[in-house]
């Protein structure tokens, strides 16, 4: 599951797709829709050099992606340390949803699945608005 959060944790989007997949594959899902000047910060497991470029010139804004230490493209230690705080906000986000999820789901089908986890998204963003 890819969620997109804004940086104090408040859920926006989501995408759900198979474990399987590489997360590059279920964040190109994702339709953003983020301002123009939007930075949108992810971890080292969403870098791809082309898809930061292509995301940059088509909508606006940043990826920033926390890379490893043998990247081509490194980031300077003033970014790297935006990116572990702003970081921050979607694992609290992604560590409230899973405090709702159910230890056990009983689902017969995907659809199921996916809409068990659309409501527990939707439960959660509500309960971060204060509703």
């Amino acid at each position: 599951m890819q969620v997109l959060a804004t940086s104090d944790g408040q859920p926006v989007a989501y995408h759900i797709h198979p474990g399987s997949g590489a997360d590059q594959t279920g964040l190109r899902q994702v339709d953003p829709d983020l301002p123009e000047g939007s930075v949108l910060y992810t971890d080292a497991g969403y870098t791809d050099y082309v898809q930061e470029d292509v995301f940059a010139e088509a909508t606006g804004s940043e990826q920033h992606t926390a890379r490893r230490g043998n990247s081509k493209r490194p980031n300077v230690p003033a970014r790297a340390f935006l990116i572990r705080h702003f970081r921050h906000g979607i694992e609290t986000c992604f560590s409230g949803l899973l405090d709702r999820f159910a230890k056990r789901m009983h689902a017969t089908s995907a659809a199921s699945v996916a809409l068990t986890i659309a409501l527990f998204v939707s439960v959660h963003a509500l309960d971060r608005f204060g509703l």
